[in-house]
């Protein structure tokens, strides 16, 4: 055989070895984002585009909402909170004070529940709250617990989540201070198919009113709704069809777990009212195009009282950026996307309540 026709034949090799592992790799993608096993329903535009408002920085966060006006904190910036008036479009710098600046806070978190705002990092079990009437904090919890996340539920008690001391695997609870502090921890609650760590991690949601709590995993189609004291009301599936995380881990050196891949992700992100969930999803269903991932996310809303699958709705990237965190509150559907602060009102006739004191829905 001559040099050439080696040379040819290693070639020809090498594009047919390629051009395998390209086939592969876009039938994986394909088989991530479509699932031919569930059908969505869009019915005519349950919402409607309000506006735009471009923040200037892709660091903020919802952080609460209180007659009309949402309240965004700001990665960067922890102790700064902009305000912003969903109707006017009119925003507030906030600055807050608190009494202790000399934590070795890493990764702060604001949250409003008014009258009150929280002002908390995990990695610290100290706790400030203060009032948003003046925007300065005073210790409010101190030295009880480590957290990933916390989000308030009423005025004396946060919705938690933790690593449990006994198993070292992921658990929710509460804290609270209404006079004594008390720390309960639900070991139960959340189920271990792998690790109890990478497996059962998920987006923690609380309703407006406070009545109601709830956990989404993102690697199963599964989600909870427990009361406001954590009491588990039910569990559910979501349409899609994978009900076991389907990760990959492996040990290192160290004997930590880590992932060794990418995960196949189910849900996004949620949010909660007193009669909803609403779940973010990337993952297609029976005759919908892969492009819309390119123009818009997808919200499945699901009526937890009824057990049921409602419909679904797009909500429109912004300049190419699509949104990170949404939530409703007052007829509002809200989103961030990059810079951006996106702003749809919800038709009351898609968005029903059973309860008179949700005001999350629909006008």
């Amino acid at each position: 055989m001559t040099l050439r026709k080696a040379y040819l034949k290693i070639g020809s090799t090498i594009g047919i070895a390629v051009m395998t592992m390209v086939g592969i790799f876009i039938s994986s993608e394909r088989e991530v984002h479509q699932n031919n096993a569930f059908t969505r329903r869009y019915p005519h535009h349950p919402i409607t585009k309000h506006y735009n408002l471009n923040l200037q920085y892709n660091s903020y966060y919802i952080a609460g909402y209180h007659e009309n006006n949402l309240y965004l904190g700001n990665t960067t910036a922890p102790l700064h909170v902009l305000k912003i008036d969903l109707e006017t479009q009119d925003t507030t710098t906030i600055n807050i004070r608190i009494t202790n600046k000399n934590l070795l806070f890493s990764a702060v978190k604001v949250h409003i529940l008014t009258p009150y705002f929280y002002v908390m990092d995990g990695r610290v079990p100290v706790i400030f709250r203060g009032s948003i009437h003046d925007w300065e904090a005073d210790i409010w919890l101190n030295d009880k617990v480590y957290f990933m996340n916390a989000l308030p539920i009423d005025s004396t008690k946060l919705y938690i989540r933790t690593i449990s001391s006994k198993t070292n695997e992921t658990i929710l609870g509460s804290m609270s201070n209404a006079g004594d502090v008390e720390l309960r921890l639900k070991p139960n609650l959340i189920e271990k198919q792998m690790d109890g760590v990478f497996d059962v991690d998920g987006k923690m949601i609380v309703s407006q009113s406070g009545a109601t709590t709830g956990y989404v995993y993102y690697y199963r189609n599964q989600y909870l709704v427990m009361d406001s004291n954590l009491q588990l009301i039910l569990k559910e599936h979501t349409i899609d069809t994978v009900s076991i995380a389907q990760l990959q881990l492996a040990t290192n050196k160290n004997n930590q777990i880590k992932m060794s891949a990418p995960p196949l992700q189910i849900n996004k992100s949620a949010a909660l009212t007193d009669d909803l969930v609403l779940i973010q999803s990337d993952r297609l269903g029976k005759y919908e195009r892969k492009e819309m991932l390119k123009q818009a996310a997808i919200i499945d809303i699901y009526n937890w009282q009824q057990k049921t699958y409602e419909f679904s709705l797009y909500f429109y990237n912004v300049n190419g950026e699509s949104i990170r965190e949404f939530n409703l509150y007052d007829g509002y559907m809200v989103g961030l996307a990059g810079t951006w602060l996106s702003v749809y009102r919800t038709k009351k006739e898609h968005f029903k309540s059973t309860n008179p004191n949700d005001k999350s829905i629909g006008q």
